[in-house]
């Protein structure tokens, strides 16, 4: 699955403090595009783009919203949801093109996956709408499960690798902007950002980033670059193929972010 990173300006944002369902959403448009929405929802006063993600009927994926933070897609349930929309108006078009099925599926397995909940509701559930329409083949793309592999592209055709995802890459992201290391989204998905924002770490470090490491590698977690965590750091650099070195540089980084 290939997700387009739109790179849309917003307004001020909040950040999300727990993501526990999704929330699917049709735009109501038999075509609009990512820019279209950004630019109907800053007409309402807003941010910018209410929803997190866009699936248009070729099966492209658009990033919209940033996935960290709080969305403007359902009144009263924006604060633990992520919104998808999907092309089209399915009160009146009758059935979905199948490469937009199969994409809403991924990308709803992917989310699940990510956050760690099966809880997907349409709009109509929490509020009086009925969106995403009656024609909207709901149940089998919100009963989607899986693992999936994701790339991103920008939408002037460049990609990326994406690698692990959850909890611990957030921590990662955290610790790294909190003592300057870099400037990233905290948002869980490792990726170029994430590789390019990893400090050097060796023995004799100490803290949180040498907690996260020893985590990975198997070593005793109490922030202390010791002996030990050199052990446990150059048997996973030989497991990997790497040169044993015992320092946690950008290649050694790459593989424990799964990249």
């Amino acid at each position: 699955m290939k997700i387009i990173e739109t790179n849309l300006t917003f307004g001020a944002l909040s950040r999300r403090s727990a993501t526990s369902r999704i929330i699917i959403h049709n735009a109501a448009a038999v075509t609009c595009s990512a820019e279209d929405i950004h630019r109907w929802h800053l007409a309402n006063g807003w941010a910018g783009a209410g929803y997190h993600f866009l699936v248009r009927k070729d099966g492209s994926i658009y990033r919209l919203r940033p996935e960290w933070a709080i969305g403007a897609h359902t009144s009263g349930s924006n604060s633990n949801s992520i919104g998808i929309c999907f092309e089209g108006d399915y009160n009146n078009e009758t059935s979905m093109p199948a490469a937009q099925m199969a994409s809403g599926k991924e990308l709803v397995a992917y989310i699940k996956g990510k956050y760690g909940f099966r809880l997907v509701q349409a709009h109509q559930d929490v509020c009086a709408t009925d969106c995403p329409g009656h024609h909207f083949p709901f149940s089998e793309i919100a009963g989607a499960s899986g693992s999936v592999n994701v790339t991103t592209s920008s939408s002037d055709g460049g990609s990326s690798s994406i690698g692990a995802s959850g909890n611990w890459i957030a921590q990662l992201q955290s610790e790294c902007n909190a003592q300057g290391f870099s400037n990233q989204a905290v948002d869980g998905i490792a990726g170029p950002n994430t590789l390019a924002g990893c400090p050097m770490v060796r023995k004799g470090a100490r803290g949180n980033i040498t907690k996260i490491i020893q985590s990975r590698v198997g070593a005793v977690a109490d922030g202390i670059f010791g002996a030990a965590t050199e052990a446990a750091v150059k048997a996973f650099q030989r497991a990997h193929g790497l040169v044993a070195d015992g320092i946690v540089g950008p290649k050694t980084w790459c593989k424990l972010l799964g990249m």
